[in-house]
C-alpha cells in the first residue's frame, strides 16, 4: 500500500488536529491513536455523538462552536461551526474505544476505532488514520509505539499530528516507504508574551485565570495553600497521580467562570490532555527532580507548557502570557521560549517477543533480567534514525522480576516489566507483587482479593461513608487522597492485566465499578481540601461527575474477540493442571 501522509505540524494552541479528525469523520474505515485515555475517549465520545462535521459536509447553522474540547483545534467564532458543542445525528459516526484499561463496543459494525496508540492494530486497512502528538516517537519508554503505528498502519491517508521537531525524523523514517509525504505547517492562534517581570515570590499579585506549575505533588498543595491563604482565591489542581478523569473534572471547575475555583495549581500535567482557559503561566521553578537529579526543564518542556496561557477568545482579548515566580529564572524563560528546539533525531523501536526469546537463548543460562533488557541497544542491528532504548527505571524493574516473577514465562515477564506500575513507588510495587503472586499461586485473581490487605478499601469506605453525611475532621480528605490515588492506580493496573490475561483477571465489571467509585471520592476530596472553611462543601453534596450511564452513548465493555499473546486456553490448561496438582497433593 503506498500511503499518502501528511503531518499536520505547530506550537500548542494551533489548531494542528482541526483537519486531522474532521478527516477521520468522513472516512468509512478509520483510527485516531493518541496518548492518553483521556483524548482517546474524548475522540470517541464526540464521534458517537456527532459533534464532528466531517470533512466534505456543510455545517448546519444551528450549534454552538465548542471552546471545551482538550484537542488542539481552531477556536472557532462562526455561526457554522465544524467542531459543534451539541452533537447531531447526521454527523455522528460509529466508534468503538480501545485503550489499555477498557474497551468500549458500540457495534461489532463500526467503520471507526479510538484507541491509544499501544493499543493500535496493524491487521486492518483503513481508510484514514490520526496519529497524535508524533513528536513522542522519541520517548525512551511509549517511542516505540509511535514509530510503529508510523511504519506500520495500513491507512490509505496516515495524519500525524504534533510539533515541529519531528518532521525530519519522519521524512528520515519514510524515506524508504514509497509513501507520499505532505507538511502542513500551522502557527499559534494567538500571540504569547513572556512578562518583564516576574512575581518576586509575592503570591497576592496573583490573579484570576492564572496557572501556577509546579513539579510535585507536594510542591503543588503547598503553593494551593499558600495562594488561598494570600489571595482568597480558590485554587484547582491538576497532576500527574491524579486520574486523568479528574484532572480533567479539576479543569472543568477551574474553566467554569461560576464555579468558584480562579486559579489552576499544576504540575508538566497540564501540558498534554486537558482544556485549560488560562490566561498566564506562573512557573514556581524551571527544574524538575527526574528521580536521580534535579535538571532545567528542555525548551521543549517550557514552550508546551508555557503554550497552554492564552487559549483563543478566552478572558477577553486574545493572547497569553507567561511568567516566573521568581526573578532569577525569569532570563532562562525568556532564552527558552524565543528558541526553537533540537530535531529529534533517533525513533525508538522496543524488542519483539520472538526477539527476546532469541536473545535469552544467546545468554548464559544465569542471566539476569536486567541483562535481558540492557542488551538490546547493544546486539540489535537497528540502523539510524531507529534506536532500541533502555527503558526507564530499569533496574527497579528487573529487581522486581526477579523477585517475584522469576518462575513466569518470559512473554508473562516482558508483560509484568512493562505494566503501568510507579517502579518507584513503594505502595504501587507491594500491589503489585500481591497480583504476582497471586498469579503464581491460584492463577485466579480476585480484585477483591487482592485489595484485602492494605489500606485501600477501608480508605474508600471511609470518605463514602463522610460524602452521606457522617462527621469527620477537616484533615480527612487530605489525609485520604493519597490512599485513593494509590487505590485508583492498582485498580487501572487490574484492568490493563485483564484484556491481556481474561482468564486470570477475571473481575474487570467489578474493578471498573471501584474505579468509577474511588473516582467520586477522590473528586470530594479535592473539593473538599481548601483552606477556607466556607469554601468545603457539605459531605452529602451532590458530584458534579456526570455518570458513564448518563453519556448518551450505548456500550458494552467486552470485546467479541480478545487478540492476546496468551490465549485463554493456553490459561485453562495451566489452571487445569494446578487443580489437579493440588488434588493429588491433598490425597496423599
Amino acid at each position: 500500500m503506498r500511503r499518502k501522509v501528511i503531518m499536520h505540524v505547530g506550537p500548542t494552541n494551533s489548531g494542528k488536529t482541526h483537519m486531522a479528525l474532521r478527516a477521520l469523520a468522513a472516512a468509512k474505515t478509520g483510527v485516531y491513536s493518541g496518548p492518553l485515555r483521556l483524548l482517546a475517549h474524548e475522540i470517541w465520545d464526540r464521534l458517537n455523538k456527532g459533534q464532528i462535521v466531517p470533512l466534505g459536509m456543510d455545517p448546519d447553522a444551528d450549534s454552538e462552536p465548542d471552546s471545551s474540547t482538550n484537542m488542539d483545534i481552531i477556536e472557532e467564532r462562526v455561526s457554522r461551526p465544524t467542531m459543534r458543542k451539541e452533537g447531531k445525528a447526521k454527523y455522528a459516526r460509529e466508534c468503538n474505544l480501545r485503550t489499555g484499561e477498557e474497551f468500549r463496543i458500540v457495534s461489532e459494525d463500526a467503520g471507526l476505532v479510538s484507541c491509544t496508540v499501544e493499543m493500535t492494530s496493524f491487521t486492518i486497512p483503513v481508510e484514514v488514520a490520526v496519529v497524535d502528538e508524533i513528536q513522542m516517537l522519541a520517548d525512551p519508554d511509549r517511542g516505540a509505539a509511535w514509530t510503529a503505528a508510523l511504519l506500520g498502519l495500513p491507512a490509505e491517508e496516515l495524519h500525524l499530528c504534533g510539533e515541529e521537531v519531528a518532521v525530519p525524523i519522519v521524512q528520515a523514517l519514510l524515506r524508504d516507504t514509497d509513501d507520499e509525504l505532505f507538511i502542513n505547517r500551522y502557527e499559534r492562534l494567538t500571540p504569547l508574551t513572556v512578562q518583564d517581570e516576574s512575581l518576586e515570590g509575592e503570591f497576592r499579585r496573583v490573579q484570576k485565570g492564572d496557572c501556577l506549575v509546579a513539579f510535585s505533588r507536594s510542591g503543588i498543595f503547598a503553593l494551593k495553600r499558600k495562594v488561598e491563604e494570600s489571595t482568597g482565591l480558590r485554587c484547582a489542581v491538576a497532576y500527574g497521580r491524579l486520574p486523568p478523569e479528574i484532572r480533567a473534572e479539576q479543569a472543568a471547575l477551574f474553566n467554569d467562570p461560576n464555579s468558584g475555583y480562579d486559579v489552576m495549581i499544576g504540575s508538566d500535567a497540564i501540558g498534554m490532555g486537558i482544556n485549560l482557559k488560562i490566561k498566564r503561566i506562573i512557573f514556581e521553578t524551571l527544574h524538575k527532580w527526574d528521580g536521580t537529579v534535579e535538571r532545567p526543564l528542555s525548551v521543549s518542556q517550557i514552550k508546551q507548557i508555557a503554550g497552554r496561557a492564552g487559549r483563543y477568545g478566552l478572558h477577553g482579548e486574545p493572547g497569553g502570557f507567561v511568567t516566573t515566580l521568581h526573578a532569577h529564572e525569569l532570563p532562562m524563560l525568556h532564552s527558552a521560549v524565543s528558541r526553537q528546539p533540537d530535531p529529534i533525531e533517533f525513533a525508538g523501536i522496543s524488542p519483539t517477543l520472538d526477539w527476546a526469546e532469541n536473545v535469552l537463548q544467546a545468554l548464559p543460562s544465569d542471566a539476569s533480567h536486567r541483562t535481558l533488557m540492557e542488551v538490546a541497544p547493544y546486539v540489535a542491528n537497528v540502523r539510524p534514525p531507529c534506536r532500541a532504548f533502555i527503558p526507564s527505571k530499569v533496574e527497579a524493574r528487573s529487581r522486581f522480576v526477579e523477585t517475584h516473577a522469576k518462575d513466569m514465562k518470559l512473554y508473562e515477564k516482558l508483560l509484568i516489566s512493562g505494566a503501568p506500575v510507579n517502579w518507584l513507588d513503594l505502595p504501587s510495587v507491594e500491589f503489585t507483587a500481591r497480583l504476582c503472586q497471586m498469579y503464581n499461586d491460584t492463577i485466579r485473581v480476585g480484585i477483591f482479593d487482592v485489595l484485602r490487605i492494605g489500606p485501600h478499601l477501608e480508605a474508600l469506605e471511609k470518605v463514602e461513608k463522610i460524602m452521606s453525611g457522617a462527621r469527620s475532621s477537616a484533615a480527612a480528605p487530605s489525609q485520604a487522597l493519597p490512599v485513593l490515588e494509590g487505590l485508583h492506580k492498582s485498580l487501572v493496573l487490574y484492568l490493563w492485566l485483564s484484556y491481556r490475561l481474561p482468564v486470570a483477571f477475571y473481575q474487570s465489571e467489578e474493578a471498573h465499578a471501584l474505579k468509577e467509585r474511588s473516582e467520586k471520592a477522590l473528586d470530594w476530596c479535592l473539593r473538599n481540601m481548601s483552606t477556607r472553611v466556607q469554601d468545603r462543601q457539605h459531605a452529602s453534596f451532590r458530584l458534579g461527575m456526570t455518570p458513564e450511564d448518563e453519556d448518551g452513548v450505548e456500550y458494552r465493555r467486552t470485546p467479541g474477540v480478545r487478540a492476546q499473546e496468551e490465549s485463554s486456553r493456553e490459561l485453562g490448561v495451566k489452571y487445569a493442571k494446578l487443580v489437579n496438582a493440588e488434588r493429588r497433593s491433598a490425597r496423599d
